[in-house]
């Protein structure tokens, strides 16, 4: 009966050893796993600052400004506000087809139906 329960107990020891070895195998491979992740996340988030700073450059005033002069429609100050409104004689002639478009709070453009 010796034999046997030192067998046993040997074998019980073995099992509980590759399982501990195991579980820290587990627990490395997602450590690696989530500081990957984390790099990942950082990218990201460095690529979200970028975009928005290059979202809000485009949605200044002076960007809007110069795509409206890119496009040859005359800026017209309007006298109730002191907003600037791409104005076009074609909006005086047809007016009803014209659409407003917010652009900013300060900034209007008009669009026509083709």
């Amino acid at each position: 009966m010796g034999i046997s329960r030192m067998l046993l107990m040997f074998t019980i020891s073995i099992s509980m050893a590759i399982f501990v070895v195991s579980e820290r195998n587990k627990i490395i491979a997602i450590g690696y796993h989530v500081a990957k992740l984390q790099k990942n996340c950082d990218e990201l988030s460095e690529k979200n600052r970028k975009l928005n700073y290059y979202v809000g450059r485009l949605k200044s005033p002076e960007a809007i400004v110069l795509k409206v002069q890119s496009l040859n429609l005359p800026l017209v100050l309007r006298e109730d506000e002191s907003a600037m409104v791409a104005g076009c004689i074609r909006l005086k002639r047809d007016g009803m087809n014209a659409k407003k478009t917010v652009v900013r709070k300060d900034v209007f453009t008009q669009r026509y139906p083709e």
